[in-house]
């Protein structure tokens, strides 16, 4: 156990120095991240990083809405876990002034909880001059997507949330910018564009530095706040703020997390 905590340790500490600076850190406790990993059969001398790539990630070309679901003792830990380590907990931003509030792509389902989430904070008194929609051109796939009768990508989606969600007035009025990230070729594959992606063209077209709030959702929180740290530049500050979830309403909620812990912890060792 010593061993492995050691190893967590060390891995969740390395970072560039070019890291932009959250305003609010977020981690996974090293002790805590070692009762996960012993809990799920890694050995404690193992690389940590390695072994949770080959054993929590999904496939290459595997969506999360298309993993299977872990055993139900190894679901029950998962989740019970989780749940003790906040992993489906809300995120609150840290402050009241922001100077641009974007959301984070997704499936049209999370992208309007995003949407409205960011709505309610702006009625419990949080401010931001600029919204910033970061989206790919990912087809919408009918298993997981609406809207799939009238657009037929996450990018064209966002523009019919943004329109048709009812919103505070001051809010509705702000300017607001669309980032649409085109699909990529990875080695002959097409792929949808993801989270780094969507930052990395938004720099392009943002060249002052700035006070930035990103709105995801859980369980993703995690693992895009360690994107979005690892992708910003130095000068940037930056929050990330996402409404809670109930696991016990996805049937492959623990798989998801793990997905989700395993690409927070390899980005955090980057």
């Amino acid at each position: 156990m010593k061993i492995l905590t050691c190893l967590i340790a060390s891995a969740l500490s390395l970072s560039h120095f070019s890291h932009a600076s959250p305003i609010q850190d977020r981690k996974i406790e090293p002790a805590a991240l070692s009762e996960l990993a012993c809990g799920l059969g890694i050995p404690k001398e193992a690389n940590l990083i390695e072994e949770t790539q080959k054993h929590w990630l999904r496939m290459p070309g595997q969506e999360k809405w298309e993993l299977s679901e872990l055993s139900s003792d190894q679901r029950l830990f998962v989740l019970n876990w989780s749940l003790k380590n906040g992993i489906f907990s809300e995120w609150k931003p840290a402050s009241k002034t922001y100077d641009k509030a974007l959301i984070l792509g997704s499936s049209t389902h999370f992208m309007k909880k995003r949407l409205d989430y960011l709505g309610q904070l702006w009625e419990e008194g949080v401010r931001f001059d600029e919204i910033v929609w970061l989206t790919g051109d990912r087809p919408l796939d009918k298993r997981i997507d609406g809207l799939t009768d009238c657009c037929s990508n996450e990018s064209e989606a966002a523009h019919i949330l943004w329109n048709e969600t009812q919103l505070p007035d001051g809010m509705r009025n702000l300017p607001v910018v669309f980032i649409a990230v085109p699909m990529k070729n990875e080695g002959g594959v097409i792929a949808r564009p993801n989270t780094e992606d969507t930052i990395i063209a938004w720099l392009e077209v943002c060249k002052e530095p700035c006070r930035a709030l990103f709105m995801s959702d859980q369980p993703f929180c995690g693992y895009q706040f360690a994107v979005i740290k690892s992708n910003l530049p130095e000068a940037f500050t930056f929050d990330v703020a996402g409404l809670g979830a109930d696991p016990s309403s996805h049937p492959a909620a623990a798989a998801i997390t793990l997905d989700c812990i395993a690409r927070w912890i390899y980005q955090d060792s980057l």
